[in-house]
């Protein structure tokens, strides 16, 4: 049985998810660009002269992948766990059993929906730095296939993280008690191979720090520690996460009532 078999439908779910964001774009998309960009005029004005550690490359162009990755992997959470929480309260989300799509498309239409938005946010806010980081990206393919994959697994987990809570206060607890402390541990504002102890541990359990390596290594064609590795691990991430993803989907969770 073919689990694509409903392009109209796919594609109706799908723009829907992209038109719930874009209609309040201030709050999606202009608050985390700008929340970016502070941090970046912040960093800009107390360390601009500082060395990342890297021969040739000084911290502002470090930083610039650090930051397009935190944003698009913040923003693609967001997408799919709101819009399912926000389902949750309307008393509408049971109606996704109803629509004449497939589960792999249900699926792929939210996470899809959060990959774009997560690659909007990554790219503006490498866009916004041009004018203070004068750096050119030494492969623009793979940084935006890499802000793609940074997207399609957070948004994975952001769906995941939607059908498994039961509201906005649970979503915030993950998102600032867990993602938030792995972003700030995951190189975006510093070597995490510098870390020792404990903190220096954490990177090896980090999935955020791969993928900041791998953007990185897109944007400035230098890298931590083992790029194969992580490019490997990034290629699991996306799987797994789709996984459970569908498989929370397609076991009701979160949406069938006992």
């Amino acid at each position: 049985m073919n689990i694509f078999y409903n392009r109209i439908g796919f594609f109706t779910l799908f723009f829907r998810e992209i038109h719930r964001f874009t209609k309040v774009s201030v709050q999606t998309v202009l608050a985390p660009l700008i929340s970016n960009l502070l941090y970046l005029g912040i960093f800009a004005g107390i360390l601009s002269t500082r060395s990342a550690g890297i021969d040739g490359i000084n911290y502002l162009q470090f930083l610039v992948p650090g930051l397009a990755t935190m944003g698009a992997l913040m923003a693609a959470f967001q997408n799919p766990s709101s819009s399912i929480i926000q389902q949750k309260f309307m008393n509408t989300l049971q109606d996704l059993n109803s629509y004449p799509i497939s589960d792999a498309e249900k699926t792929s239409a939210f996470i899809l929906g959060g990959t774009v938005r997560g690659i909007l946010i990554g790219t503006l806010t490498y866009l916004a730095t041009i004018p203070f980081v004068h750096t050119g990206i030494q492969s623009p393919v793979f940084f935006f296939v890499s802000l793609g994959i940074t997207s399609f697994i957070f948004s994975s987990i952001g769906f995941i993280s939607g059908l498994a809570l039961e509201g906005f206060e649970q979503m915030n607890f993950i998102f600032a008690l867990i993602i938030t402390p792995l972003t700030y541990l995951g190189g975006v504002f510093f070597e995490a191979s510098k870390l020792s102890g404990i903190l220096g541990m954490v990177r090896f359990i980090n999935p955020i720090y791969p993928l900041v390596n791998l953007t990185r290594y897109a944007y400035l064609g230098v890298y931590e520690e083992n790029i194969v590795v992580h490019g490997i691990l990034a290629g699991v991430f996306v799987i797994v996460t789709f996984g459970i993803a569908l498989y929370a989907f397609k076991k009701g969770i979160g949406i069938k009532i006992n």
